[in-house]
């Protein structure tokens, strides 16, 4: 489902934000990329969905190798990946309905689907309650959770999560973790960036462990020390 060939990625004054990595995710795994700020997991997830390119190495997903994709195609990539991230990054002046229903608008699904599928993410997200309330009226965990459905309304078959407890009280993180477990059981490829031992710890899914960039360990049902 992913593949990444002796990736190096490199930024300005020669600093290696990835160095030589390789490894591969197969479709329905449940990954998490661990290690301290600056490691270099948020950095391979830009190169997952082609946010960023990679000095050297291939990098490829859904059967695709994506460095040599012309930039005309990278839309329709991204229509395969969903993408979580830290700040939940919801449109303010919309409800939650609106929120999680702008991403099949923007990829032109007809309004009699959107009405079918935004009611059954948010229903599995725990949201069928909220889908008028706008995001300043919801807690840090139900704006998590709004995200978590705008990833997935589109069924995926990848969702990319970037630290997506980072900003969450240890119970409320649990229960997204456990919201991700279940979606990652539908079927759909998991890749997390996470710096939070107690989940790793918890769930006990692949690790891969990063140093400045090097990939230090790669362990099944791994635990974070």
């Amino acid at each position: 489902m992913i593949r990444l060939e002796s990736v190096t990625k490199e930024y300005a004054q020669e600093t290696v934000a990835v160095r030589d990595a390789s490894f591969e995710v197969q479709k329905g795994e449940f990954v998490f990329l661990v290690g301290p700020s600056g490691s270099g997991k948020s950095t391979l997830l830009r190169l997952m969905n082609r946010q960023e390119s990679p000095e050297r190495g291939e990098v490829w997903v859904a059967g695709r190798n994506i460095n040599e994709m012309p930039d005309s195609k990278v839309p329709y990539l991204r229509r395969t990946l969903g993408n979580v991230f830290q700040d939940y990054k919801l449109l303010p002046n919309k409800t939650v309905f609106e929120n999680v229903a702008f991403a099949l608008e923007v990829i032109g699904k007809p309004k009699h689907l959107i009405a079918q599928q935004v009611p059954a993410v948010l229903e599995l997200v725990g949201l069928e309650d909220k889908t008028d309330r706008f995001p300043h009226q919801l807690s840090g965990g139900e704006q998590q959770r709004v995200s978590i459905a705008r990833a997935f309304v589109n069924r995926p078959l990848i969702l990319l999560a970037d630290e997506p407890t980072g900003n969450l009280d240890p119970s409320t993180g649990e229960g997204i973790m456990r919201l991700l477990e279940r979606i990652n059981q539908t079927g759909t490829t998991i890749v997390m960036a996470t710096h939070d031992h107690r989940i790793v710890n918890m769930l006990r899914k692949r690790v891969i462990q990063l140093d400045r960039g090097v990939i230090v360990r790669d362990q099944e049902r791994g635990v974070y020390e």
